[in-house]
């Protein structure tokens, strides 16, 4: 969010954006949602997951937030008074949340700085726009090892390599595909029988040869 602003100026414009810093312990809401106010938020420390609830109750696990990772600025330039998604803390969090129209309205001083918020503002939405899209492509294949394979090759892809890392412990990636977790891990055991890949934790060696 800070990237190409010269850190000096980085006090001045923390003042001007209206920051505050609050810290959370695990379990607790750092937002709640259809009670919070809609805030751009940064993660400076922890880990923190997005949930949504059903009509039902049921909590579904929309993404992780990670050290540094920015959320709620869809839904903050949006323009809605409550969040459809809730965000809680998995540790101890350490959030610096921001004013959003004061990211995109530039002050009466004119700090240079504006300018160069609203275009990493833009880039951020941007790359989580195709990240979203990579996963409907993943999500469109009818199968358990066809999204996982879909999921694997977009690794390698990434990675220039057929033994990578995923960001995803299993819950996660259940989620993310859109399937049950026991499942995805017995149908994980079957490639892995198959001789299509291998596997510890979360590091990977893609062991099928294409024709």
């Amino acid at each position: 969010m800070f990237e190409n602003i010269k850190e000096a100026d980085i006090p001045a414009m923390l003042k001007c954006l209206g920051t505050r810093r609050q810290n959370f312990h695990k379990g607790e809401y750092i937002c709640m949602a259809g009670r919070t106010e809609p805030a751009v938020g940064i993660l400076l420390s922890g880990e923190a997951q997005i949930t949504k609830e059903n009509r039902l109750g049921d909590a579904m696990i929309v993404g992780t937030i990670r050290t540094g990772d920015l959320f709620g600025e869809v839904y903050a330039c949006m323009g809605k008074s409550v969040l459809p998604v809730s965000v809680v803390a998995l540790g101890k969090c350490d959030v610096l949340l921001l004013h959003v129209e004061r990211i995109v309205h530039t002050c009466q001083s004119a700090c240079p700085f504006h300018q160069q918020l609203i275009t990493n503002l833009l880039r951020i939405m941007a790359e989580k726009t195709a990240m979203l899209s990579r996963k409907m492509e993943f999500i469109a294949y009818k199968t358990i090892r066809s999204r996982l394979e879909a999921y694997f090759y977009d690794r390698m892809e990434q990675c220039g390599s057929n033994e990578f890392i995923i960001p995803l412990n299993r819950n996660e990636l259940a989620d993310y595909l859109c399937m049950n977790r026991s499942a995805m891990c017995r149908e994980l055991s079957h490639m892995k029988s198959d001789g299509l890949l291998d596997y510890n934790g979360n590091h990977f060696y893609w062991l099928k040869k294409d024709s």
